[in-house]
């Protein structure tokens, strides 16, 4: 019964939960450009909290991205030091399954979906998802479009809709015990085309 410690700092909230196949307990805070002051502490918190000993947390899993990079860049630093210390794995998770898992809890007549994230101006992170055999899966991945491009082919769940929460990011490393990675390994996820840098004109 394999016991997660989970990161999500991916957006303005700050979550953090600790959970097996019995019980998930989670602190979550709105935390705009907080997280990186507070997201221990919540870690401790949660700890402290539960039932769960630190010798028996099993890996770290984060939100992985794509979302801000400033809070992408947290979680995988966070996770990666914590699962060096502790000398366990990481599992990263991409947020949009995340934020598909959470839309399919509050609507459980979803079948064929995408999510849409705002990244930057007129932008969007946007991936595909069919959850109509029970399970969701990801029929595509994702990509920044221009959101007034965009027409998908079925409903469109936004992030303004959807809470991100580390409870889901937990529950979607626990399937996938075959894909935890060693700590070095654990890398955010970056979408083609995504990038803040932008070259300077030479003087």
């Amino acid at each position: 019964m394999a016991a997660l410690l989970a990161l999500e700092t991916t957006a303005e909230l700050c979550s953090v939960a600790i959970g097996n196949n019995e019980m998930v307990l989670e602190d979550t805070r709105l935390a705009s450009r907080l997280h990186n002051e507070i997201v221990l502490s919540m870690v401790d918190a949660v700890l402290s909290a539960s039932a769960i000993e630190r010798d028996a947390v099993d890996c770290v899993a984060f939100s992985a991205g794509p979302g801000s990079f400033t809070g992408v860049r947290i979680a995988a630093g966070i996770a990666q030091g914590i699962a060096l210390a502790w000398d366990i794995p990481v599992c990263p998770v991409e947020t949009s399954r995340a934020m598909a898992l959470s839309s399919l809890e509050q609507d459980r007549q979803l079948t064929e979906f995408a999510t849409s994230r705002r990244s930057r101006r007129s932008l969007v992170y946007v991936a595909e998802f069919d959850a109509r055999s029970g399970d969701i899966i990801h029929t595509s991945k994702d990509q920044l479009i221009d959101e007034n491009a965009f027409r998908a082919r079925h409903r469109i769940v936004g992030d303004s809709q959807v809470a991100l929460s580390a409870r889901h990011v937990l529950r979607i490393a626990q399937r996938e015990v075959g894909s935890w990675l060693h700590a070095e390994q654990g890398l955010p996820v970056y979408v083609e085309g995504d990038t803040p840098w932008r070259a300077t004109a030479p003087q």
